[in-house]
Order: C-alpha cells, then structure tokens, then sequence
C-alpha cells in the first residue's frame, strides 16, 4: 500500500472521534470505518487511536477509512488530523497474536523482552525508545500515512511505579530525545503524553509527574522550538479533579492541571467525556459536552455509531458560541 504523505495543515479539532471502543470482530470494523469517513464527511476530522486499540484493529480501520475518502476526492491529507499512541504492549488480532505472544514471536528478535515493561493492572508499559521506533513503524503502516500529527507517550505513570524520580526523568529525557528527533526527521508532527492514573487519583503520590520538568526536559532538548504540545487526561463531569486539585507546582506557584498545561502552553485534550457512559445515567449529553469544553481545548469522544456522532455534532453546533475551547 503506498503510504499518503504529508500532515494537516488544520489544528487538532475542538471534538475528535476516538477508536478504543468495541471488540476485534470483523462487524465492528467496519461499523468504524463508516463512522470515521461518516465523521469526517460532517466536520469531526480529528481522529484519535493508539497502537494498542482492538490488537492494531483500530489503527486499520483508520487506514482504510482515510484511503476510501481521500481516494474519493471527499478530503486531502492536509485536512484531517491524526493522532495516536505508543507505551503499552500490543498484539496483532489479524495475526493471531495476543500481546505476550506478540512479544516473544515479533518483538524479542528485535531486541525488546518482558524485562523493559512495568505491569500494573495487566498493562504492560515501556518508555524504551527502541520499542517506540518499532511501534512508530507499525502506526504508520497501520495508518497508511508517512506522518502523524500527534504521537502520544501512552500512560508512562505505570513505568514511574518501580523507577525512582531520577531513573524516571532519566528514561523521560532519553524517550523525548527519540521524539524530537523522529519529528526532525518529518514521521511525527507533535507529541504529547496520554495520563490515566494521575489525573484519577490525584492524591497518590505514586502515579504523580511533574508536567514543568517533562516541559523543561522538551527545552533542553530542542529550546522553546520543542515538539511538546498536548496532555491527554480524563474530564468530565463525574470526574473534575483537573480542575480541582492542585496537583502541579509551575514556577514555585500551585495549580491544577489545567492551569499547569496553561501555563505552560500545553494544549489539553479531555478523554472520557461522558465517564464510560455512566455519565448519561444524570446527565444529558449536551450538558456534558458543554462542561468539559468550558475548561478544555478539546475532547475526544469514542463511537462507532453515526447516529452518536450525529448527536454530538448537533449538541456540540447549538453550544458552539460557548465550547471553543478553554477559558
């Protein structure tokens, strides 16, 4: 398959559809790719994956969805924005390779075995640069793109449990080396770290990174011209402890992680915006909506149903005057 080159010349959209969703069945894929040139078609042309999603499924979804469209004459490279995601351990549904066999039979003969991940709640996560260049490649191939807009560190709060601060900002700093470098060299636009434990439970001091020193590591590598652009957390309206707690220190001054990223200039993107559904048992959609984009630069909203889609884009069109990103 010949691989579409350029990026966007777009910014990340207020409201990107996301991929993790659903099961391997061969049913829900193309229940993706519909929903995918579906949302492009109407105005969602952020989308937003990682390598991990449904064993590669999903990333492939994309790909084919992006190939049909773009073949079509419907959208250009240059105006869909793509994102995803490398950290974790991954397997390969097509293949028939859950991921720790994934591991012994496609990973170990390149040099990556069980010692360079850390496990916590049967996620395996890495910050070895070498397993990021093989995951990159992967994307991708996956994606069909030459580049990719954003290229997210995936949950690295698993791999600071059995590190020590230093050891930690140590791997930080050589895995940034690697992204700045694969930005220089035109495979990845922008790059950013996707959370998961720390925004949930910010009162644990274990899962807890200091974004300032992860942004001040991007400077030494490349200056104020770094790469480093977005935080990924949890926000909604079940869970506002990015907005409550202040969990970050910038400059010797306490925030919140909202006004940290702020400061520094890191655009936020907000995951589970309607709590894993939970959310629709209080709440009305557009109310939930309306909450995460008064304090977020974007949400990333997951489905595979059109008829979803089309409802948020009408929620997210009436609250558009008020949902253009973060006070």
């Amino acid at each position: 398959m010949e691989m579409i080159k350029g990026y966007s010349h777009k910014p990340m959209g207020t409201v990107a559809l996301g991929t993790h969703l659903g099961n391997f069945s061969k049913e829900d894929s193309l229940k993706y790719v519909e929903a995918i040139k579906y949302a492009v078609r109407n105005g969602i042309y952020s989308i937003d994956g990682a390598i991990n999603y449904r064993g590669m499924c999903s990333e492939r979804d994309e790909g084919v969805a992006l190939a049909e469209l773009m073949n079509s004459g419907i959208i250009t490279r240059e105006e869909v924005f793509i994102s995803s995601k490398a950290g974790l351990l991954y397997g390969d549904i097509s293949a028939k390779l859950p991921p720790m066999k994934y591991l012994s039979e496609k990973l170990e003969n390149k040099g990556i075995s069980i010692e360079d991940f850390s496990e916590y709640e049967g996620l395996f996560q890495t910050l070895n640069p070498a397993f990021y260049e093989i995951a990159l490649n992967k994307s991708l191939e996956n994606l069909g793109l030459e580049m990719i807009d954003v290229y997210y560190i995936h949950i690295p709060e698993i791999t600071k449990l059995k590190l020590t601060e230093d050891e930690f900002y140590e791997k930080m700093e050589m895995l940034i080396r690697w992204y700045e470098t694969k930005c220089f060299e035109g495979k990845i636009r922008y790059y950013g770290i996707a959370f998961e434990f720390m925004v949930e439970e910010p009162f644990e001091n274990k899962w807890h990174i200091e974004i300032e020193r992860i942004k001040n590591i991007a400077r030494k590598v490349s200056g104020e011209k770094n790469h480093f652009k977005y935080i990924l957390f949890e926000y909604n309206i079940m869970c506002d402890w990015a907005d409550t707690v202040k969990s970050q220190m910038i400059d010797g001054v306490k925030m919140t992680m909202i006004e940290a990223c702020k400061a520094l200039e890191l655009e936020t993107v907000a995951s589970m915006p309607f709590a894993m559904g939970d959310g629709f048992k209080k709440y009305a959609l557009s109310d939930m909506l309306d909450f995460v984009l008064k304090k977020m630069n974007h949400v990333i909203v997951g489905s595979k149903n059109p008829k979803h889609i089309e409802e948020i884009l009408r929620c997210w069109k009436v609250n558009l005057s008020e949902c253009t990103g973060a006070d």
